[in-house]
């Protein structure tokens, strides 16, 4: 309680009081003078005061007196009462319903994030829509309904386009013809459908392939690459960069193919052979002058490192890329994020629960996509739709910056974003808790169901916020009797408004809301099963859902899958032989590349570089196989059998390269 409404209270009483004063003042002074049968009249002192106060000094002064107690009475009894209020704590309450509406919580379903209800499903209470606060944190561990509470009923409504991660396809069941209804395209982007193979397709590589400046290209590519290569152990740290390095040039290679897919970049990079003779070929390939010195210089890296940034690239997530199936579903886009604000879509990424962790590159590189592309630029006038961002599952995708950045400055692009998460202590082993924090400052709202691990529960009840409470302590002597010996002492202390213990046993159907610069809401979980409203929208909906076709796309590129993985041998010098002319004419065959004879077969400049890396390789024979594996292990019989096999593919090499120089000795 504030001082001014104190003050008032005060001062009130005292009014209060001095007028129950005033009252037996009159009384008084009127059987005084008239005797007890008189009536008495209230407004004699007011109408003589003066005349009381000049002809009846003794009666002035009773009247003073009378007046003065009850007011120092009232005053001194105001001030006893108004005591425990001065040391109040906290003072977090839970908001009313009308708080609620000042607030801007009860707009209409479709303009805002539905969170939950202030009665029961069945009941006709009214929606709790967040219209002022654009994103949302929701954290609900498993079985805490999140999607049937909050996901699926927020599709149902939402007036605009919407992307969702569909662990399992739920949602796209529940929802998609309701959607397809309402007017939006749906798109079922669902790579490991095994089955039904009913899938479109989404190519991540594609925005970036279509950028007119070749150094943005490599730009981008870098960015891309960073949500591949990711790990948390510090030994490989120091690889990170040669993956990266990796990615970029095969990715600018693939651009120049004519074939910008991550299935291409998986080609490049894991194609078979000698990894040094590989990059010094794919180096005389690419007209990109970075990806050719990128190339050139992994050309003359030790082949074990070679070896480990491979590796470290395939564990992070390209090696799904091998699989036909991911691959098709990659290799072109049935939808483009940046129009999605012009006409609305709707894109369900379904994935089922036990391929999100495989599956977590791809699914950081769509929606770094998706947010990329909305923030390319401003709306313009044809750009009039929101766009809903269902992100589940978020702490088992690993650690996605572009998620804690774009979390800022989305709202300015139409953009709305819900992030759900298991527990706190989840994002903090990705993000550490400084950013976690940030996270969930810029959400604006943080939406708790039931938490269940001990720290979630500690930090909801911080959240939540202190209040003051009343405590009432009661004392009584043994051996005295009932009216003696007793005594009672009432102190106020800071209490939490929901605490610990409240917080663990919070029932299954309740929801709490923690918001930015407001009071918590304590709510209903909506069921939209049960809810008067979601189920009805959700039985309207008729005929079958909106799967594409069997099959996905055609093949991507002009060559077959069996020529794209070749690897591609270095050019000799001098004079060509067979084996030399076939591959630099099927470089010239790809669609878009420049002839590259003048620059591949200069004999002055590749032959030295050959030289060195067969004098690397021999050098590297001399070594223990086990002693260079960047993580320690030992060299097994199928890594001894590959060097061998590499040593007499540069004997050979060494060979053609003798025959075209007549008398020229390669340095050994």
């Amino acid at each position: 309680m504030g001082k001014a409404r104190i003050a008032t209270g005060v001062l009130l009483v005292t009014l209060v009081t001095a007028a129950m004063g005033y009252t037996i003042a009159s009384a008084v002074l009127t059987y005084q003078d008239l005797g007890f049968g008189a009536e008495i009249d209230f407004a004699y002192i007011a109408q003589n005061y003066m005349a009381i106060l000049d002809r009846r000094p003794e009666d002035a002064q009773l009247i003073h007196l009378i007046i003065g107690s009850f007011a120092a009475a009232g005053l001194m009894l105001s001030l006893a009462l108004s005591g425990s209020a001065l040391t109040r704590f906290g003072q977090t309450h839970w908001q009313s319903a009308r708080e609620m509406k000042a607030n801007g919580f009860f707009g209409a379903p479709g303009t805002g994030f539905i969170l939950g209800k202030l009665g029961s499903p069945r009941s006709r209470a009214k929606y709790i829509c967040s219209k002022v606060f654009p994103h949302a944190l929701i954290v609900a561990p498993t079985g805490r309904g999140k999607t049937t509470g909050f996901v699926i009923p927020n599709l149902l409504t939402w007036q605009g386009s919407a992307v969702t991660l569909d662990v399992k396809g739920e949602c796209f069941e529940a929802t998609a013809r309701h959607r397809a209804a309402q007017g939006d395209k749906v798109y079922r982007f669902a790579p490991t459908d095994w089955e039904g193979k009913r899938t479109h397709r989404y190519n991540p590589l594609l925005r970036i392939y279509q950028l007119k400046d070749p150094a943005r290209q490599q730009m981008e590519l870098q960015l891309l690459a960073t949500l591949f290569l990711q790990s948390d152990n510090d030994r490989v740290q120091g690889l990170l960069k040669g993956g990266i390095d990796l990615f970029v040039a095969a990715g600018l290679l693939a651009f120049q193919r004519k074939r910008p897919t991550l299935g291409e970049i998986y080609r490049i990079a894991a194609s078979g052979g000698n990894k040094q003779k590989e990059y010094f070929a794919r180096g005389h390939e690419v007209d990109n002058r970075a990806a050719k010195l990128i190339f050139t210089r992994l050309a003359s890296t030790n082949n074990d490192t070679l070896t480990s940034y491979v590796s470290l690239l395939m564990t992070s997530g390209l090696d799904q890329w091998q699989n036909p199936a991911i691959d098709d579903a990659t290799a072109v886009s049935d939808f483009d994020f940046r129009t999605i604000r012009k006409k609305p879509f709707s894109v369900y990424l379904v994935v089922q629960p036990l391929m999100v962790k495989p599956l977590a590159p791809l699914i950081r590189l769509f929606f770094s996509d998706l947010l990329s592309a909305m923030q390319e630029k401003d709306p313009g006038p044809d750009e009039p739709w929101p766009v809903m961002i269902m992100l589940d599952e978020f702490n088992r995708l690993g650690k996605m910056p572009i998620v804690v950045e774009s979390i800022e400055t989305l709202r300015t692009y139409r953009g709305h974003l819900a992030v759900v998460t298991q527990t706190i202590p989840a994002l903090d082993e990705i993000y550490g808790e400084n950013t976690r924090r940030a996270l969930q400052g810029n959400a604006g709202v943080k939406l708790y169901l039931t938490p269940s691990d001990e720290k979630t529960v500690e930090e909801l009840s911080k959240a939540v916020g202190k209040t003051t409470k009343t405590v009432v302590t009661r004392s009584q002597s043994i051996g005295k009797n009932p009216f003696e010996g007793r005594s009672q002492s009432t102190r106020t202390e800071e209490s939490s408004l929901l605490p610990e213990d409240e917080a663990r046993r919070l029932p299954l159907d309740e929801i709490v809301m923690v918001i930015d610069a407001q009071m918590p809401v304590r709510a209903k979980r909506i069921q939209y099963f049960d809810d008067r409203l979601f189920k009805a929208i959700h039985a309207a909906q008729t005929g079958e859902l909106p799967f594409p076709e069997p099959g996905g796309g055609g093949a991507q590129g002009t060559l077959p899958l069996s020529v794209q993985a070749m690897p591609m041998t270095p050019p000799a010098s001098g004079g060509h032989g067979p084996e030399t002319d076939a591959v630099v004419e099927s470089a010239r065959q790809v669609p878009g590349s420049q002839t590259l004879g003048q620059i591949d077969v200069a004999p002055k400049k590749t032959v030295p570089v050959v030289q060195a890396v067969i004098a690397q390789e021999q050098r590297q024979m001399e070594l223990d196989f086990g002693d260079q594996v960047a993580d320690a292990e030992t060299v097994g019989v199928d890594d001894e059998a590959q060097m061998r096999s590499a040593v007499g593919g540069l004997d050979d090499m060494e060979a053609m390269l003798r025959k075209g120089d007549g008398e020229k000795r390669v340095a050994r």
